[in-house]
């Protein structure tokens, strides 16, 4: 992947922020003394009031019911990104025989927080470029499918950490191109591990939703070790 990509560059910033957030976590904790330590534990389990029944099953049941959510949020985002690809790819198939002379293979597609959809990269001339921006900016189901995969990225970063809540969908406006992002998704499956029986890119991008879930998290959001 290019080092200087919009995606890179987000993951970079991502990755930035949370380890400074982690850095000014690890440098506010003050230690304590065994002794003192073992106490304060001692005394807070002394004061903890045990669940009754009925808060059991309630809390099992909002458990239940957000994860439920969660995962029907996750189904949207899968349904979405497939409706961007191939709303994008016959976008760039029916131009390229109406206009037989260009070459919309390295086009890719971003989308402002307006729900603007922009064409990125490919050798088009300011005029060709701005008609095609007009003609694709008309297709209400990409733009809508796309405005729907940034809003299930930012869920899906959220659901990784707690240290990641304040992702929002505009954080990926304008960073997230639709050509490298399905690249970046398409590597994380290898021939080992989970998701090595997907080979084509349709097939990974409808595997099980959870799976495809956690692929999304790994292509968009860097791998972070820190010990503190």
């Amino acid at each position: 992947m290019n080092i200087n990509s919009p995606l890179v560059n987000l993951q970079v910033g991502l990755a930035s922020s949370l380890t400074a957030k982690t850095e000014a976590k690890a440098h506010s904790i003050e230690p304590q003394a065994p002794d003192k330590a073992m106490n304060a534990a001692a005394l807070s389990a002394e004061n903890t009031p045990v669940l009754t029944d009925e808060e059991t099953q309630k809390l099992k049941q909002e458990t239940f019911e957000m994860s439920k959510q969660n995962y029907k949020a996750m189904g949207e985002t899968q349904e979405a990104f497939a409706t961007t690809l191939s709303e994008f790819e016959k976008f760039k198939k029916e131009q390229s025989s109406l206009n037989p002379g260009i070459d919309l293979s390295a086009l890719d597609l971003a989308q402002d927080e307006d729900g603007t959809l922009k064409l990125v990269g490919g050798n088009l001339g300011g005029q060709l470029r701005a008609d095609l921006e007009s003609i694709i900016n008309d297709n209400n189901t990409l733009k809508n499918a796309f405005k729907q995969v940034h809003e299930g990225l930012a869920h899906i970063v959220r659901l990784s950490g707690a240290d990641r809540q304040g992702i929002e969908a505009k954080d990926f406006n304008g960073n997230i191109r639709l050509n490298e992002l399905s690249r970046s998704f398409e590597n994380q499956f290898h021939d080992e591990g989970f998701g090595q029986d997907y080979h084509t890119l349709e097939e990974k991008v409808n595997s099980h939703t959870m799976l495809f879930a956690m692929k999304m998290k790994e292509a968009i959001y860097p791998r972070i070790n820190i010990n503190v």
